[in-house]
């Protein structure tokens, strides 16, 4: 990852990577209920014969400067999480189709949830609310990606 990729996002590459990274586990949690543990990453990667210890996974997560930047280790972890191994590996490697498509999945499965309880709640109430909070929701607007302060 050059850190020149996108001169807007103040985040180093490490804290990039973690994103990327906590997002597969999301998609992952979201459409099976169950994340993956620190065993299950440790065990795929033992499989394509990596060791993973478990304050590398942490530093890894949690974006630390002092992790060890290691493509043979990005490259399992693509492969272990099924993603094309740029997406680890570049800043700005494309979000891997499936993991677009998960994204859309999940979120129409939250504003069906949502729509499920307006109707609900506001079925009952009144018709022409519930109309409109479906609306409502069907038509917001993309989520902006979240900045973080200079501090942190």
């Amino acid at each position: 990852m050059n850190s020149n990729d996108n001169p807007i996002d103040s985040r180093s590459d490490k804290e990039v990577l973690a994103s990327k990274i906590q997002l597969l586990l999301d998609i992952v949690h979201a459409k099976d209920a169950d994340s993956f543990t620190y065993e299950d990453v440790r065990q795929g990667l033992a499989e394509q014969g990596l060791t993973l210890t478990r304050t590398r996974w942490h530093r890894l997560l949690a974006g630390s400067p002092d992790n060890r930047w290691d493509p043979e280790l990005l490259k399992a972890l693509a492969y272990f999480f099924d993603v094309d191994e740029n997406y680890l590996l570049q800043r700005s490697g494309p979000i891997p189709e499936r993991v677009e498509a998960e994204l859309r999945l999940i979120e129409a499965y939250r504003i069906a949830e949502v729509e499920h309880f307006a109707a609900r709640v506001l079925g009952e109430v009144n018709i022409d609310a519930l109309r409109a909070v479906t609306e409502a929701l069907r038509n917001l607007p993309p989520r902006p990606e979240k900045k973080r302060r200079p501090t942190e």
